[in-house]
């Protein structure tokens, strides 16, 4: 076990979304002085770039400009900090982020700045004094962060008192962060159904119903409006309500993928461990998903298990690859679940959004034509994407309306009588979402 003697000064964690103030909860709970870096901006970006070469991936960018972007503020101390990254593995680029970042920060005179990737070989430093304890917390913090976003982008296109769901949420996310820094993680589901009964208070009209639309992509790119070209915002302006990508899915099937790396290596006591942890993950997942129900409209409200993702993914992409099938997966299962359009945001030069944008049309066609827009950000802003999203809103408000008549259809009798003459209604149409079999 790590001691506090053996942790760096501050760690300082990639700003992916309000999830990652989770992770930095967690470790102050524990001893770990810990902060989130600045969101990924114009500034932050434009830092990323100067040290880049050209052929870097945007999450990289986006890493190494936060922490040289905090880096130049007075109360950064070099020798006393350590930027947090997590290991990488399978076919991604990004197994090679650390020597750009080691690069970057010697360019800029940081060379003393520690880069961790917390795991068993090192004690989990950076993790502080209970890296087990911590692991758990974050864990509570990923899915009660989930579970805050998923209901204020529920409620909000209903809600009758503007900015009210905005300001629960941002009170939910408080409660949450506080409950993981006194280190028990009852204290989070005790928060979580505090700000259920915030969120209840505000009232909500949905007289009028409107077409969700799931936002999917690589996860880095999902929780920053300036990432995803403020397409959530401009979503609801339009009529339509938004489903984002959540964590739980990504780490359900990083999960699945360290389990059959264990199995093909011949080390079924990892295996195992994996196993475990994944099914502890799922139990915290149904615990917290309990005490916000009432509150959520998804038919399913529980992520399927990753077997079900795989089985989706594997209709389309060789699952050895990995590389771009995570997003047709996902595509699969957000339709399943009710979107009537998929919104693919694209980072610029990466090569899993690259193919997953290609699978894009066999995937519709899959599943009934269903409306697809990729929209690519490339740090140079977009003139059309308002355009653009017109167009996708007004498809998703038409497929729908399909939707709802086809499955009025279906529960309609095969025929009836109108005036004594008997009328033949359609036959029932085939499901319009095929179901994957876990």
């Amino acid at each position: 076990m790590t001691t506090q003697h053996d942790q760096p000064g501050t760690v300082y964690i990639p700003a992916i979304g309000d999830h990652c103030e989770a992770i930095a909860a967690a470790l102050r709970a524990y001893g770990q002085p810990s902060e989130v870096l600045p969101a990924t901006s114009p500034a932050t970006l434009a830092t990323g770039l100067e040290v880049g070469k050209g052929r870097e991936c945007m999450f990289s960018l986006m890493i190494i400009g936060g922490m040289l972007h905090r880096a130049k503020q007075p109360d950064f101390d070099p020798a006393r900090s350590a930027l947090f990254f997590p290991a990488l593995s399978r076919k991604c680029v990004g197994v090679n982020y650390t020597s750009l970042f080691r690069d970057a920060l010697q360019s800029n005179g940081l060379e003393q700045v520690e880069i961790i990737s917390p795991d068993k070989t090192n004690g989990f430093r950076g993790m502080g004094s209970h890296p087990d304890v911590v692991r758990g917390l974050i864990w509570h913090g990923f899915i009660a962060i989930d579970l805050l976003l998923r209901i204020q982008l529920q409620r909000r296109p209903y809600e009758l008192q503007r900015g009210a769901t905005d300001q629960a949420y941002q009170n939910g996310l408080a409660r949450v962060i506080a409950a993981i820094e006194t280190g028990d993680a009852s204290r989070v589901v005790t928060a979580l159904a505090t700000s259920a009964g915030e969120f209840e208070a505000v009232p909500i009209d949905r007289s009028v119903p409107r077409p969700r639309i799931g936002i999917l992509g690589d996860f880095y790119m999902l929780y920053n409006p300036y990432l995803y070209l403020d397409a959530v915002n401009q979503i609801e302006s339009l009529g339509g309500e938004v489903e984002i990508l959540r964590f739980a899915k990504f780490f359900y099937f990083i999960n699945w993928m360290r389990e059959q790396d264990a199995r093909g290596a011949g080390n079924l006591q990892t295996a195992l461990q994996v196993s475990l942890e994944n099914a502890y993950q799922h139990q915290v997942e149904a615990d917290l998903v309990a005490t916000v129900r009432h509150l959520l409209s998804d038919v399913n409200p529980h992520e399927p298990r990753a077997t079900v993702t795989i089985n989706d993914i594997k209709r389309y992409y060789h699952i050895g690859i990995v590389n771009g099938g995570f997003t047709a997966g996902a595509a699969v299962d957000m339709a399943r679940e009710g979107c009537a359009g998929l919104l693919h945001v694209v980072p610029f030069l990466c090569i899993g959004s690259i193919i997953a944008s290609a699978l894009g049309n066999r995937i519709r066609a899959d599943l009934n034509q269903i409306p697809w827009l990729d929209i690519i950000f490339d740090a140079q802003g977009g003139t059309n994407v308002r355009t653009r999203l017109e167009a996708f809103l007004f498809q998703a408000t038409q497929f729908e309306r399909a939707k709802v008549s086809a499955a009025r259809a279906t529960s309609l009798p095969t025929e009836r009588k109108v005036n004594e003459t008997r009328v033949a209604l359609p036959r029932a149409v085939a499901p319009l979402i095929p179901l994957a079999v876990q």
